[in-house]
């Protein structure tokens, strides 16, 4: 299982970094500096660990009206979390954007079976 996150984050972080280092060939946004690899990567260390704590609590529906309640009651904690992040480390816009977005992302990659819950022994 930490497996399949850590393919999921190598593979997030690919598509963002190559995505940014083409936007900076193609409509000339400035070329991405080492600290900016960083916040990007922990942007999306941030929201994967957010969509592995929210599956932990609140696992996937079945696809259906409960996957859409589960989306809108999951991310504006999210989106205010990547907001917090962009303030204090006075980050690129699209921060509290990529925070949300992993969040979401990240529990299709996980066990698709419900959480069984804790009993305390």
């Amino acid at each position: 299982m930490p497996l399949l996150y850590l393919r999921f984050y190598l593979g997030s972080l690919a598509v963002l970094f190559s995505f940014h280092l083409g936007g900076h060939y193609f409509l000339g946004f400035p070329f991405p500096t080492p600290g900016t690899l960083l916040q990007i990567a922990l942007g999306t260390a941030f929201g994967m660990g957010l969509g592995i704590l929210y599956h932990r609590l609140w696992p996937l529906p079945p696809p259906g009206m409960g996957r859409v309640v589960r989306l809108f009651v999951l991310l504006p904690p999210a989106f205010m979390f990547g907001i917090g992040l962009l303030i204090l480390l006075q980050a690129q816009v699209a921060l509290p954007y990529l925070v949300p977005l992993l969040a979401w992302l990240t529990p299709a990659y996980g066990s698709q079976e419900p959480t069984p819950p804790k009993h305390p022994s």
